[in-house]
């Protein structure tokens, strides 16, 4: 439960950094106190808890709903049997310990929410896995009890603080509207709900354009259809555009192929931002083909994996270059490349309301605003839109109190 209570205190908008550093290094000293079983169900309960909510997407698969209680067991054994492996290899901690940080950089199916990087984000310590393994280390030393341990416990647990001196990015010089919108997943395809959702999101524009808004970002399939096929949403789009910038998520068909995008509009002009990297096992199975294809076809309806684009976007506001990221790739190092100062994230995650995703969500992208010292202008249907800013060094703030 410790190693999980982060995420549920950041739920409830408990962020004091006391707390969640005592939480964080009882959980941490808990584990390496296990024997064989105790990390299996660590880790069992890690997955759950962290990872429960994937399961509910499966309301919206026809009638797959009765998957969700296999799926959340499934995630458990997964992470139980993660953490349980490095203690089958060999009895000591400290190999457990590295193994646990390395096996948390690999992302299952390209899926990279598992981190001990995020269990740090708020606390006073550093954000890399070095970090990680100081802080880890000097948790060992303390517990191994050898005289003359306690000062080398010491100097890694100095060393497991974040010390980062750089300089953090400026808002752009212009007013930003960030849209959230709360279309539940199973209204939002409906033709009617697509209608008066296009009409809603008309208005938006307006209002934003009374209020002298630069730039207006709109969440993920804001518009629910094939947007490059609608010549009517288009071209009214291009006119508001000659007013207020808009980013806006739409889905794209071109040469019989599907894409998840982000499209931008300005100054009559449309750019398209497809998306790169793809949710695993929703609009990916990453899995060979006759794998993949039987999946689809048994649990979607025979639809067709989404394709993807090669390479980010940019977006270019008043000479401001804005980095475009469709949901999920907003917490990925692909879409980093290059360190952008400043990100935009359209994003959709009524699929897995109510649950604990939003935030998840949220400490992912905050992981890595912090990372690539960016910016995250994050546009969400569902819960969690903001602005999301690099975290300053606590240590840096605390010496400035001095």
């Amino acid at each position: 439960m410790a190693l999980s209570s982060f995420i549920y205190l950041a739920y409830f908008d408990i962020t004091n950094y006391f707390l969640h550093s005592i939480v964080v290094c009882a959980g941490l000293w808990l584990l390496f106190k296990s024997n064989r079983a105790g990390y299996f169900f660590t880790g069992f309960f890690v997955g759950i808890l962290w990872f429960y909510w994937i399961s509910l997407s499966f309301r919206y698969y026809g009638d797959l709903a009765w998957l969700i209680p296999i799926i959340i067991i499934g995630i458990g054994v997964i992470y139980g049997l993660l953490f349980l492996i490095p203690s089958l290899l060999t009895n000591s901690a400290y190999i457990h310990a590295i193994a646990l940080v390395l096996l948390s950089q690999i992302a299952p199916f390209g899926f990279n929410w598992f981190s001990f990087e995020l269990m740090l984000y708020y606390t006073p310590f550093g954000l890399t896995s070095l970090h990680a393994m100081f802080l880890i280390a000097s948790i060992l030393l303390v517990q191994n009890r050898r005289k003359g341990y306690k000062f080398l416990a010491l100097v890694c647990f100095i060393a497991a603080f974040d010390f980062s001196n750089k300089e953090l990015p400026q808002l752009p010089n212009f007013d930003i509207e960030i849209v959230q919108t709360h279309i539940s997943q199973d209204e939002k395809w409906q033709t009617e709900t697509i209608i008066s959702n296009v009409q809603e999101n008309f208005k938006i524009i307006e209002r934003a354009i009374e209020h002298q808004k630069r730039l207006i970002i709109l969440p993920e399939t804001a518009f629910a259809l094939y947007l490059n096929k609608n010549e009517a949403v288009m071209d009214r789009l291009l006119e508001y555009s000659q007013d207020i910038a808009i980013i806006t998520g739409a889905l794209t068909y071109e040469d019989e192929k599907y894409y998840n995008s982000a499209y931008f509009f300005d100054k009559g002009i449309m750019q398209r931002a497809d998306k790169i990297v793809l949710v695993p096992f929703a609009e990916q199975i990453p899995l060979p083909d006759f794998i993949s294809n039987y999946i689809n076809e048994l649990f979607f309806g025979g639809a067709s994996d989404f394709s993807q684009a090669k390479s980010p976007t940019d977006f270019i506001v008043n000479g401001v270059k804005i980095r475009s990221a469709v949901c999920f790739e907003g917490s990925r190092k692909e879409i980093y490349e290059g360190n952008p100062q400043f990100l935009s994230v359209v994003s959709n995650n009524a699929w897995f309301l109510p649950s604990i995703q939003p935030t998840m969500q949220n400490l992912m992208l905050s992981l890595y605003a912090a990372k690539n010292n960016t910016i995250i202008f994050h546009s969400v249907n569902g819960n969690g839109s903001k602005t999301i800013f690099p975290r300053k060094s606590i240590v840096k703030t605390i010496l400035e109190w001095f």
